[in-house]
Protein backbone atom coordinates (compact mmCIF):
# COMPACT_ATOMS: atom_id res chain seq x y z
CA UNK A 1 0.00 0.00 0.00
CA UNK A 2 1.23 3.36 -0.93
CA UNK A 3 2.54 6.02 1.32
CA UNK A 4 -1.00 7.85 2.04
CA UNK A 5 -1.42 11.69 1.37
CA UNK A 6 -3.70 14.23 3.02
CA UNK A 7 -4.83 17.69 2.73
CA UNK A 8 -6.48 19.16 6.10
CA UNK A 9 -7.94 23.09 6.48
CA UNK A 10 -9.51 24.78 9.02
CA UNK A 11 -10.29 28.05 10.33
CA UNK A 12 -8.91 29.30 13.54
CA UNK A 13 -11.15 28.93 17.21
CA UNK A 14 -12.20 25.29 17.83
CA UNK A 15 -12.08 24.16 14.24
CA UNK A 16 -8.31 24.35 13.96
CA UNK A 17 -8.03 22.67 17.34
CA UNK A 18 -9.63 19.98 16.07
CA UNK A 19 -8.42 19.30 13.12
CA UNK A 20 -4.67 19.99 14.11
CA UNK A 21 -4.17 17.20 16.20
CA UNK A 22 -5.23 14.82 13.78
CA UNK A 23 -2.76 15.98 11.08
CA UNK A 24 0.06 15.77 13.83
CA UNK A 25 -1.28 12.38 14.98
CA UNK A 26 -1.25 11.01 11.10
CA UNK A 27 1.89 12.99 10.18
CA UNK A 28 3.58 10.32 12.95
CA UNK A 29 2.32 7.66 11.52
CA UNK A 30 4.04 7.66 8.12
CA UNK A 31 1.41 10.17 6.12
CA UNK A 32 2.04 12.40 4.21
CA UNK A 33 0.60 15.60 5.73
CA UNK A 34 -0.62 18.94 4.36
CA UNK A 35 -2.30 21.18 6.35
CA UNK A 36 -4.22 24.64 5.04
CA UNK A 37 -4.05 26.66 7.82
CA UNK A 38 -7.16 29.51 7.26
CA UNK A 39 -6.74 32.56 8.61
CA UNK A 40 -6.36 33.31 12.62
CA UNK A 41 -5.41 28.99 12.46
CA UNK A 42 -2.14 29.67 11.04
CA UNK A 43 -0.51 30.94 14.41
CA UNK A 44 -2.34 28.33 16.27
CA UNK A 45 -0.26 25.92 13.60
CA UNK A 46 2.83 27.84 13.83
CA UNK A 47 2.61 27.83 17.44
CA UNK A 48 1.98 23.88 18.13
CA UNK A 49 5.32 22.89 15.84
CA UNK A 50 3.43 21.27 13.08
CA UNK A 51 6.12 21.81 10.90
CA UNK A 52 8.65 20.36 13.02
CA UNK A 53 6.02 17.11 13.31
CA UNK A 54 6.66 16.56 9.45
CA UNK A 55 3.34 18.47 8.83
CA UNK A 56 3.62 20.62 5.34
CA UNK A 57 1.87 24.24 6.34
CA UNK A 58 0.54 26.26 3.55
CA UNK A 59 -1.38 29.58 3.75
CA UNK A 60 -3.55 31.32 1.33
CA UNK A 61 -0.04 33.64 -0.19
CA UNK A 62 1.65 30.26 -0.80
CA UNK A 63 -1.12 29.75 -3.45
CA UNK A 64 -0.01 33.22 -5.44
CA UNK A 65 1.94 33.26 -8.67
CA UNK A 66 3.55 36.27 -10.25
CA UNK A 67 0.60 36.26 -12.85
CA UNK A 68 -2.26 37.23 -10.20
CA UNK A 69 -1.88 41.00 -10.64
CA UNK A 70 -5.62 41.13 -10.21
CA UNK A 71 -5.58 38.84 -7.00
CA UNK A 72 -3.33 41.25 -5.15
CA UNK A 73 -5.28 44.80 -6.75
CA UNK A 74 -8.60 43.38 -5.27
CA UNK A 75 -7.68 42.38 -2.25
CA UNK A 76 -4.97 44.77 -1.51
CA UNK A 77 -8.29 47.37 -1.74
CA UNK A 78 -10.77 45.64 0.36
CA UNK A 79 -8.17 44.97 3.48
CA UNK A 80 -7.70 48.90 3.39
CA UNK A 81 -5.03 49.99 6.52
CA UNK A 82 -5.69 47.17 8.58
CA UNK A 83 -2.76 46.40 10.99
CA UNK A 84 -0.28 44.53 10.00
CA UNK A 85 0.77 43.28 13.76
CA UNK A 86 -2.70 41.59 14.17
CA UNK A 87 -2.72 37.62 14.09
CA UNK A 88 -2.97 37.41 10.81
CA UNK A 89 -0.16 39.06 8.37
CA UNK A 90 -1.29 41.68 5.95
CA UNK A 91 -0.31 39.71 3.04
CA UNK A 92 -2.45 36.85 4.05
CA UNK A 93 -5.35 38.97 4.54
CA UNK A 94 -4.57 40.63 0.73
CA UNK A 95 -4.35 36.91 -0.68
CA UNK A 96 -7.65 35.66 0.83
CA UNK A 97 -9.61 38.64 0.64
CA UNK A 98 -8.22 38.98 -2.95
CA UNK A 99 -8.78 35.06 -4.26
CA UNK A 100 -12.12 35.21 -3.12
CA UNK A 101 -13.09 38.32 -4.67
CA UNK A 102 -11.81 37.12 -7.89
CA UNK A 103 -13.62 34.11 -7.43
CA UNK A 104 -16.50 35.92 -6.91
CA UNK A 105 -15.97 38.22 -10.30
CA UNK A 106 -15.13 34.84 -12.03
CA UNK A 107 -18.47 32.71 -11.16
CA UNK A 108 -20.95 36.17 -10.96
CA UNK A 109 -19.24 38.53 -13.21
CA UNK A 110 -18.40 42.39 -11.89
CA UNK A 111 -21.74 44.04 -10.81
CA UNK A 112 -22.75 40.67 -9.25
CA UNK A 113 -19.88 40.14 -7.00
CA UNK A 114 -19.83 43.98 -6.20
CA UNK A 115 -23.38 43.26 -4.32
CA UNK A 116 -22.54 39.86 -3.24
CA UNK A 117 -19.45 41.23 -0.70
CA UNK A 118 -21.29 44.92 0.02
CA UNK A 119 -24.27 42.66 1.51
CA UNK A 120 -22.20 39.87 3.39
CA UNK A 121 -18.18 40.76 2.70
CA UNK A 122 -16.23 37.56 3.46
CA UNK A 123 -19.19 35.39 4.22
CA UNK A 124 -19.98 35.74 0.01
CA UNK A 125 -16.34 33.90 -1.18
CA UNK A 126 -16.43 30.94 -1.92
CA UNK A 127 -13.31 30.00 -3.00
CA UNK A 128 -13.44 27.31 -5.33
CA UNK A 129 -9.96 28.69 -7.48
CA UNK A 130 -8.08 28.89 -3.89
CA UNK A 131 -9.41 24.96 -3.52
CA UNK A 132 -8.27 23.87 -7.13
CA UNK A 133 -4.74 25.84 -6.56
CA UNK A 134 -4.47 23.80 -2.93
CA UNK A 135 -5.56 20.79 -4.20
CA UNK A 136 -3.22 20.72 -7.36
CA UNK A 137 -0.55 21.29 -5.30
CA UNK A 138 -0.91 18.79 -3.07
CA UNK A 139 -2.64 15.67 -5.00
CA UNK A 140 -4.06 14.39 -1.96
CA UNK A 141 -5.64 11.19 -1.32
CA UNK A 142 -8.12 11.86 1.22
CA UNK A 143 -9.51 15.63 2.48
CA UNK A 144 -10.21 16.77 5.96
CA UNK A 145 -11.88 19.50 7.46
CA UNK A 146 -14.16 20.75 9.39
CA UNK A 147 -17.77 21.76 9.00
CA UNK A 148 -16.94 25.40 8.19
CA UNK A 149 -18.19 27.05 4.70
CA UNK A 150 -16.01 28.90 2.54
CA UNK A 151 -13.19 27.47 1.91
CA UNK A 152 -13.40 24.29 3.65
CA UNK A 153 -16.05 23.77 1.99
CA UNK A 154 -15.05 24.71 -1.31
CA UNK A 155 -12.47 21.69 -0.74
CA UNK A 156 -14.50 19.05 0.22
CA UNK A 157 -17.04 20.49 -3.11
CA UNK A 158 -13.42 20.64 -5.13
CA UNK A 159 -12.73 16.97 -3.69
CA UNK A 160 -15.77 15.65 -4.29
CA UNK A 161 -15.65 16.82 -8.50
CA UNK A 162 -12.51 14.78 -8.48
CA UNK A 163 -13.37 11.74 -6.61
CA UNK A 164 -10.71 12.46 -3.60
CA UNK A 165 -12.31 11.09 -0.73
CA UNK A 166 -13.75 13.66 0.78
CA UNK A 167 -14.47 13.32 5.31
CA UNK A 168 -16.36 16.51 7.49
CA UNK A 169 -14.77 16.45 11.09
CA UNK A 170 -18.13 18.00 12.40
CA UNK A 171 -16.68 20.13 15.53
CA UNK A 172 -19.60 20.11 17.61
CA UNK A 173 -23.48 20.38 16.77
CA UNK A 174 -25.11 20.07 13.26
CA UNK A 175 -26.60 23.59 12.88
CA UNK A 176 -28.92 24.11 10.85
CA UNK A 177 -27.41 27.39 9.97
CA UNK A 178 -24.74 24.93 8.26
CA UNK A 179 -27.18 24.10 5.68
CA UNK A 180 -24.54 22.39 3.48
CA UNK A 181 -23.89 19.40 6.18
CA UNK A 182 -27.58 18.71 5.96
CA UNK A 183 -27.13 17.72 2.02
CA UNK A 184 -27.13 13.97 1.79
CA UNK A 185 -24.78 14.34 -0.93
CA UNK A 186 -22.17 16.30 1.24
CA UNK A 187 -18.75 14.82 1.95
CA UNK A 188 -17.97 10.57 1.83
CA UNK A 189 -17.62 10.53 6.05
CA UNK A 190 -19.10 12.99 8.37
CA UNK A 191 -17.15 12.67 12.05
CA UNK A 192 -19.27 13.82 14.46
CA UNK A 193 -19.50 14.38 18.33
CA UNK A 194 -22.33 12.45 19.53
CA UNK A 195 -25.33 10.28 18.85
CA UNK A 196 -27.69 12.91 19.19
CA UNK A 197 -25.17 14.84 16.62
CA UNK A 198 -25.45 11.21 14.02
CA UNK A 199 -29.33 11.32 14.36
CA UNK A 200 -29.95 14.76 13.40
CA UNK A 201 -27.93 14.54 10.41
CA UNK A 202 -29.31 10.80 9.28
CA UNK A 203 -32.63 12.42 10.23
CA UNK A 204 -31.53 15.00 7.00
CA UNK A 205 -31.06 12.17 4.84
CA UNK A 206 -27.28 11.26 5.18
CA UNK A 207 -26.94 7.37 5.13
CA UNK A 208 -26.50 5.72 8.55
CA UNK A 209 -23.17 4.20 7.53
CA UNK A 210 -21.53 7.73 6.43
CA UNK A 211 -22.33 9.40 10.26
CA UNK A 212 -19.37 7.67 12.62
CA UNK A 213 -19.45 8.65 16.04
CA UNK A 214 -15.76 9.49 17.08
CA UNK A 215 -16.01 12.44 19.33
CA UNK A 216 -14.09 15.72 18.71
CA UNK A 217 -10.14 15.49 19.52
CA UNK A 218 -10.31 19.38 21.15
CA UNK A 219 -12.87 18.17 23.37
CA UNK A 220 -11.01 15.16 24.54
CA UNK A 221 -10.53 16.97 27.84
CA UNK A 222 -14.21 17.36 28.43
CA UNK A 223 -15.13 13.33 28.24
CA UNK A 224 -11.55 13.11 31.11
CA UNK A 225 -13.28 15.42 33.14
CA UNK A 226 -16.48 14.00 33.15
CA UNK A 227 -14.37 10.27 34.26
CA UNK A 228 -12.75 12.54 37.09
CA UNK A 229 -15.52 14.28 38.12
CA UNK A 230 -18.14 10.66 38.15
CA UNK A 231 -14.71 9.21 40.43
CA UNK A 232 -15.20 12.00 42.93
CA UNK A 233 -19.07 12.07 42.57
CA UNK A 234 -18.62 8.05 43.74
CA UNK A 235 -16.02 8.70 46.44
CA UNK A 236 -18.29 11.56 47.79
CA UNK A 237 -20.98 8.67 48.08
CA UNK A 238 -18.96 5.96 49.51
CA UNK A 239 -17.54 8.70 52.16
CA UNK A 240 -21.26 9.54 53.32
CA UNK A 241 -20.71 12.51 51.98
CA UNK A 242 -23.24 12.99 49.04
CA UNK A 243 -23.28 16.26 47.08
CA UNK A 244 -26.40 17.86 48.27
CA UNK A 245 -25.10 18.19 52.38
CA UNK A 246 -23.03 20.98 51.46
CA UNK A 247 -23.03 24.73 49.21
CA UNK A 248 -23.75 23.90 45.65
CA UNK A 249 -21.43 26.05 42.82
CA UNK A 250 -23.65 27.53 39.83
CA UNK A 251 -21.77 28.75 37.56
CA UNK A 252 -22.51 31.60 35.24
CA UNK A 253 -21.32 31.56 31.40
CA UNK A 254 -21.10 34.86 30.14
CA UNK A 255 -20.91 35.75 26.45
CA UNK A 256 -21.26 39.19 24.82
CA UNK A 257 -24.83 39.84 23.25
CA UNK A 258 -26.14 42.65 21.52
CA UNK A 259 -29.39 44.53 21.14
CA UNK A 260 -32.38 42.83 22.43
CA UNK A 261 -30.14 39.85 23.26
CA UNK A 262 -28.33 42.11 25.30
CA UNK A 263 -30.87 43.46 27.01
CA UNK A 264 -32.60 40.17 28.42
CA UNK A 265 -29.06 39.09 29.57
CA UNK A 266 -29.14 41.84 31.96
CA UNK A 267 -32.06 40.35 33.10
CA UNK A 268 -30.92 37.68 33.82
CA UNK A 269 -27.84 38.88 35.38
CA UNK A 270 -29.93 41.28 38.19
CA UNK A 271 -32.17 38.54 38.91
CA UNK A 272 -29.01 35.75 39.75
CA UNK A 273 -27.75 38.37 41.90
CA UNK A 274 -30.90 38.82 43.73
CA UNK A 275 -30.86 34.89 44.02
CA UNK A 276 -27.27 34.79 45.36
CA UNK A 277 -27.80 37.47 47.69
CA UNK A 278 -30.61 34.87 49.20
CA UNK A 279 -29.33 31.79 49.09
CA UNK A 280 -26.51 31.56 51.27
CA UNK A 281 -26.16 28.05 50.22
CA UNK A 282 -24.83 28.81 46.95
CA UNK A 283 -21.79 29.94 45.52
CA UNK A 284 -22.16 32.02 42.33
CA UNK A 285 -18.85 32.05 40.39
CA UNK A 286 -18.59 33.93 36.79
CA UNK A 287 -16.93 32.66 34.12
CA UNK A 288 -16.41 35.74 31.22
CA UNK A 289 -16.11 35.21 27.42
CA UNK A 290 -12.59 36.15 26.41
CA UNK A 291 -14.41 38.91 24.30
CA UNK A 292 -15.85 40.60 27.06
CA UNK A 293 -14.62 43.35 29.10
CA UNK A 294 -12.81 42.53 32.01
CA UNK A 295 -14.45 44.14 34.75
CA UNK A 296 -17.94 44.53 33.61
CA UNK A 297 -20.03 47.09 36.34
CA UNK A 298 -21.78 43.85 37.44
CA UNK A 299 -19.14 41.33 38.59
CA UNK A 300 -19.22 41.90 42.41
CA UNK A 301 -20.02 40.19 45.27
CA UNK A 302 -21.23 37.91 45.71
CA UNK A 303 -20.71 36.86 42.20
CA UNK A 304 -16.95 36.48 42.22
CA UNK A 305 -14.47 35.26 39.10
CA UNK A 306 -11.85 33.05 39.14
CA UNK A 307 -9.67 35.13 36.79
CA UNK A 308 -7.54 32.64 35.39
CA UNK A 309 -8.29 29.49 35.94
CA UNK A 310 -8.97 27.28 33.42
CA UNK A 311 -12.33 25.70 32.10
CA UNK A 312 -11.16 22.08 33.58
CA UNK A 313 -10.86 23.74 37.16
CA UNK A 314 -14.58 25.84 37.27
CA UNK A 315 -16.49 22.96 35.17
CA UNK A 316 -15.27 20.29 37.66
CA UNK A 317 -16.29 22.36 40.89
CA UNK A 318 -19.77 23.14 39.20
CA UNK A 319 -22.65 21.70 40.40
CA UNK A 320 -24.59 23.09 37.55
CA UNK A 321 -24.37 26.13 34.73
CA UNK A 322 -26.32 28.68 33.25
CA UNK A 323 -25.76 29.39 29.99
CA UNK A 324 -27.42 32.10 27.00
CA UNK A 325 -26.26 29.48 24.34
CA UNK A 326 -22.06 29.57 24.44
CA UNK A 327 -20.04 26.37 23.70
CA UNK A 328 -19.26 26.60 27.07
CA UNK A 329 -22.42 24.70 27.73
CA UNK A 330 -21.56 22.50 25.44
CA UNK A 331 -18.39 21.56 27.44
CA UNK A 332 -20.36 21.46 30.37
CA UNK A 333 -22.44 18.91 29.30
CA UNK A 334 -19.67 16.97 27.94
CA UNK A 335 -17.92 17.36 31.11
CA UNK A 336 -20.94 15.50 32.89
CA UNK A 337 -22.51 19.45 34.68
CA UNK A 338 -26.02 20.25 34.52
CA UNK A 339 -26.64 22.94 32.23
CA UNK A 340 -29.26 25.27 32.85
CA UNK A 341 -30.45 27.23 29.17
CA UNK A 342 -32.03 30.44 29.55
CA UNK A 343 -34.33 31.30 26.91
CA UNK A 344 -35.30 34.81 25.95
CA UNK A 345 -32.65 35.64 23.24
CA UNK A 346 -32.26 35.05 19.66
CA UNK A 347 -28.99 32.84 21.16
CA UNK A 348 -30.65 30.91 23.49
CA UNK A 349 -33.68 30.02 20.74
CA UNK A 350 -30.92 28.69 17.57
CA UNK A 351 -28.85 26.83 20.10
CA UNK A 352 -30.83 24.08 20.20
CA UNK A 353 -29.46 22.70 23.56
CA UNK A 354 -32.89 21.20 24.66
CA UNK A 355 -32.88 19.38 21.22
CA UNK A 356 -30.10 17.40 21.66
CA UNK A 357 -29.99 16.89 25.29
CA UNK A 358 -27.11 19.33 26.19
CA UNK A 359 -29.59 21.22 28.63
CA UNK A 360 -32.59 21.85 30.36
CA UNK A 361 -34.29 25.24 29.40
CA UNK A 362 -35.86 27.85 31.57
CA UNK A 363 -38.65 30.06 30.01
CA UNK A 364 -38.47 32.40 32.36
CA UNK A 365 -36.76 34.86 34.40
CA UNK A 366 -39.01 34.15 37.30
CA UNK A 367 -38.49 30.11 37.50
CA UNK A 368 -34.50 30.75 37.52
CA UNK A 369 -34.44 29.58 41.19
CA UNK A 370 -36.36 26.47 40.13
CA UNK A 371 -34.37 25.14 37.40
CA UNK A 372 -31.09 25.83 39.53
CA UNK A 373 -32.68 23.81 42.57
CA UNK A 374 -33.66 20.94 40.27
CA UNK A 375 -29.99 20.87 38.27
CA UNK A 376 -27.95 20.82 41.61
CA UNK A 377 -30.32 18.27 42.61
CA UNK A 378 -29.49 15.66 39.70
CA UNK A 379 -26.97 12.90 41.04
CA UNK A 380 -26.41 11.74 37.30
CA UNK A 381 -24.31 12.98 34.45
CA UNK A 382 -26.59 14.06 31.49
CA UNK A 383 -26.90 11.54 28.40
CA UNK A 384 -24.90 14.04 25.75
CA UNK A 385 -21.52 12.44 25.91
CA UNK A 386 -18.89 11.67 23.59
CA UNK A 387 -17.02 8.75 23.22
CA UNK A 388 -13.55 8.65 24.77
CA UNK A 389 -10.21 8.17 22.87
CA UNK A 390 -11.55 10.96 20.40
CA UNK A 391 -8.12 11.53 18.37
CA UNK A 392 -8.10 7.31 18.00
CA UNK A 393 -11.27 7.52 16.95
CA UNK A 394 -10.48 9.61 14.46
CA UNK A 395 -7.75 8.43 13.09
CA UNK A 396 -9.30 5.15 13.03
CA UNK A 397 -11.85 6.06 10.72
CA UNK A 398 -9.74 8.06 8.23
CA UNK A 399 -7.07 4.64 7.83
CA UNK A 400 -10.63 2.96 7.05
CA UNK A 401 -11.79 5.49 4.84
CA UNK A 402 -7.93 5.36 2.82
CA UNK A 403 -8.35 1.50 2.90
CA UNK A 404 -11.32 1.62 1.70
CA UNK A 405 -10.85 4.05 -1.39
CA UNK A 406 -7.51 1.65 -2.40
CA UNK A 407 -9.52 -0.84 -2.78
CA UNK A 408 -12.54 0.37 -4.27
Amino acid sequence: MSQPTILCAAYGGGHVNACLPVAMALSARGWTVHFLALTTAYAVVDAAGARDAGVTVWQVKDMLTPDDADIVTHGTSLVGDVDATGPVSRAESVAYQGFGYCDLVATHGHAKAQSLYADAGRAAFEHGELAARILNKTAPDIILTTNSPRAEKALIDAGQDRGITAIVLNDTLASATNHWLHDPDYADRILVLSQSVADTLIASGHAPEKIIVTGNPALEPMAQLRARRAARNARAQTDGNASGNGRKTVLYASQPLKGRDADHQSDVIAALYDLALQRDDWDVPVRLHPNEEPAPAWLKPPFRCNRGASLDCDLFDADAVITHGSTLGIEAALAGVPVILQMGSSVAQNSRFAEYGIAAANADIDDLETAIDRAVSQTEAGRFAMPSGALGNVVEAIDAMFAEAQHA
